[in-house]
C-alpha cells in the first residue's frame, strides 16, 4: 500500500470505468455508443482536470476545452501539447455565455458542472447551442442518492457556492435534458466505489485540511482493499452493477441534438 490512498483509489476507480465500457481506445468510444475520431471537433464545457479531454485528444480529435479556473486550464493545456490531438484550444470563461459560435461541436461534453451553476436551464441551453445539429452530448451530474449520503459526513461548505448548490434526481436530470430539446440515447449510473469512499474519508479525516485525498485511516485502507477484492472476484461485476443502481456517485446521459450533421 503506497503512502496515502489517492493514487491507488484512482486506479481502482478507473478500473471500474473501463469495466463499464468507458475510455475504450480500441473502439474509440469514450463510452458505449459515443465514438470519437480525428474527424471530430469536441468541446468540453467545464473541463476541470481534463480527464475526458485527454481521451478525445488521444483519438486525434480537435479539442476545445473551457474552464473558469486558470490553473486547471493551464494544466489541461500542458497535457494537450504532448497529445496527438488534431488541434486544440483552451478558453478561460465562466461560459455565461459560452464564447463559441453556434453549431461548433460534433460532440459536446459537460460533466459535473450543472450542480454548480445558478441557472442550469440557461447554462444547458448554451451547451446545446454550441453543438451541431445531430451532434451527441455527454452530460453528467452527481446523483441525488450519493449527495444525500455524502451529507452525513461532508463539511457543510461542500454544499455551498462555489461547490454543489443543487442536487438532481434521475427523473429531474432526465427532464432537464428533454426540456432542452434533446433526444436521450442512454442514461447511465456509475461510481459506487466513490459514493462510499468519500463519506468514509470525511468521517475519518482531520477537519480543516481540505478534501481528504491522502487519508491514511485504516477504515479507508480497508475499503480500498475490499473493493479491489470485489473487482478481482469473477462475480464482482454483479455487486458493482447492483450498487451502481442503488448508490451511484454520478449519472450520465448521452443525448443527441435534433437535426443532421452536415
Amino acid at each position: 500500500m503506497s503512502e496515502g490512498n489517492k493514487p491507488l483509489a484512482s486506479a481502482i476507480g478507473m478500473r471500474d470505468w473501463k469495466a463499464e465500457g468507458w475510455f475504450n481506445g480500441r473502439t474509440g468510444e469514450i463510452t458505449r455508443g459515443v465514438r470519437v475520431g480525428p474527424e471530430h471537433t469536441v468541446i468540453d464545457v467545464g473541463c476541470g482536470d481534463g480527464g475526458f479531454v485527454g481521451f478525445v485528444a488521444s483519438q486525434g480529435a480537435e479539442v476545445i476545452y473551457i474552464d473558469q479556473d486558470p490553473a486547471r486550464l493551464a494544466a489541461t493545456a500542458a497535457r494537450m501539447q504532448v497529445s496527438p490531438a488534431r488541434a486544440h484550444r483552451g478558453i478561460l470563461s465562466d461560459c455565461n455565455p459560452i464564447p463559441l459560435a453556434s453549431a461548433s461541436g460534433d460532440l459536446v461534453i459537460c460533466t459535473e458542472v450543472l450542480e454548480h451553476v445558478p441557472d442550469p436551464v440557461r447554462f444547458l441551453a448554451e451547451v446545446v447551442r454550441v453543438a451541431k445539429p445531430g451532434a451527441q452530448l455527454l452530460v453528467s451530474v452527481p446523483d441525488a442518492r450519493s449527495e444525500h449520503f455524502y451529507s452525513a459526513t461532508a463539511p457543510v461548505e461542500c454544499f455551498q457556492e462555489p461547490n454543489h448548490i443543487r442536487t438532481f434526481s434521475a427523473e429531474a436530470f432526465r427532464q432537464l435534458l428533454l426540456d432542452a430539446g434533446l433526444e436521450i440515447e442512454s442514461h447511465q449510473f456509475t461510481g459506487c466505489f466513490w459514493s462510499v469512499f468519500w463519506p468514509l474519508s470525511w468521517m475519518t479525516c482531520e477537519r480543516g485540511t481540505g478534501l481528504p485525498v491522502n487519508n491514511p485511516h485504516p477504515i479507508i485502507q480497508h475499503w480500498i482493499q475490499l473493493w479491489q477484492l470485489v473487482q478481482d472476484h469473477p462475480d464482482g461485476h454483479k455487486i458493482r452493477d447492483a450498487l451502481n443502481q442503488l448508490l451511484p456517485k454520478t449519472q450520465f446521459i448521452v443525448a443527441r441534438k435534433a437535426g443532421c450533421i452536415s
